[in-house]
């Protein structure tokens, strides 16, 4: 009796009017076409000369930043850097890829419990073409001899094919190894490894075929590099960044007389976790500039999570650019291990 009287309550709601979740749902596709429709020169037409503003107010109120560039600072919300060449937005005019972004930004918006999806509209998509015949890439297994009741840092790479001069090919994305963040990555792990530290080093990559979903596919893979321990895990996401953020020159330090590739810290500020990120991301800074001075890294901030929510160790670092080479890369890998294992000391 009991279930009967409670399918029949909800029997009762659900035809007592219409489901507001769906109600909402149905405004903001409805919304998205109106405002597709004003870009793309359709109903706009009848207000020419004001479907620019209404295109701009709606983005920038509705949808998030969309870049991760170390010399950029905290960007504003859409509208003013949104990354549609503004010739396009003068035009009323978006690519098919662009329109695709807008509504995954539209989805993120709606449904703001998609943090991968929100962490893949993060950055542009390079329009990467790669032979992806060559992409045989099955994830790294985890390391047997690892003692989990100790400190492992992990790495591993959300844009694995990022690459360095002189490796152009791709708009500085290859599939292989050489010249990669990847090769950057094993100059780390082989020193943190000298230095007693437990390495984990995946070098799966996530970025291909598919550029967009990067971040869900490699929350994946450092969920199951982390495992399901109480352990402290230092994780560090590698990447490099894109030189057009910093007037398409290389970043470069001068460490003992020798070049180096410039650092940055990425900090996602919408993580729950926020404070305890900017923290580590500072001391980790505060021990390199003790260290080697002048070494010490910018720190960004922005409004995305970059799945830095997975630890309170979670580093997304960025090596230099893709004008700087891949020896001058290496060389940060070096001396990076060394900041970064005496910041390990810190928390054992």
């Amino acid at each position: 009796m009991g279930r009967r009287r409670y399918s029949g309550y909800n029997s009762r709601k659900r035809h007592s009017g219409a489901n507001p979740a769906f109600l909402i749902l149905l405004f903001w596709v409805v919304s998205g076409l109106v405002m597709l429709s004003f870009l793309h020169g359709g109903p706009g037409k009848l207000i020419q000369g004001k479907s620019d503003n209404v295109a701009k107010m709606y983005i920038g109120n509705v949808f998030p930043t969309v870049s991760r560039g170390s010399d950029s600072g905290s960007r504003e919300v859409l509208g003013d850097s949104l990354s549609i060449g503004q010739e396009d937005v003068k035009q009323n005019l978006l690519s098919a890829k662009q329109s695709e972004t807008l509504l995954q930004s539209m989805v993120g918006s709606m449904f703001p419990g998609v943090e991968a999806m929100d962490d893949d509209l993060a950055e542009e998509d390079p329009q990467v073409t790669l032979d992806t015949a060559q992409d045989t890439n099955p994830p790294d297994p985890v390391p047997e001899n690892i003692d989990r009741s100790k400190p492992v840092v992990i790495i591993y790479h959300t844009h694995a094919t990022e690459s360095y001069q002189p490796v152009t090919e791709g708009n500085f994305h290859s599939l292989n190894e050489s010249g990669t963040v990847r090769e950057v990555g094993n100059v780390l792990a082989k020193e943190l490894e000298n230095k007693g530290i437990q390495v984990i080093h995946s070098k799966t990559i996530h970025d291909s075929p598919s550029y967009s979903q990067s971040y869900t596919r490699s929350l994946d893979t450092v969920q199951n590099l982390i495992g399901g321990d109480d352990s402290q895990k230092i994780i560090v996401d590698l990447h490099r960044d894109a030189a057009g953020y910093s007037g398409n020159n290389a970043k470069t330090v001068t460490i003992n007389k020798n070049t180096l590739a410039g650092y940055a810290l990425v900090i996602g500020s919408g993580n729950p976790n926020y404070e305890a990120l900017k923290t580590f991301a500072n001391h980790i800074n505060k021990t390199a500039a003790e260290m080697y001075p002048g070494f010490e890294g910018k720190i960004i901030e922005k409004q995305y999570k970059f799945n830095q929510y997975v630890s309170d160790y979670h580093i997304l670092l960025e090596v230099g650019n893709n004008e700087n080479t891949i020896e001058q890369a290496k060389l940060t890998g070096k001396y990076f291990a060394d900041v970064l294992a005496e910041a390990v000391k810190s928390i054992e």
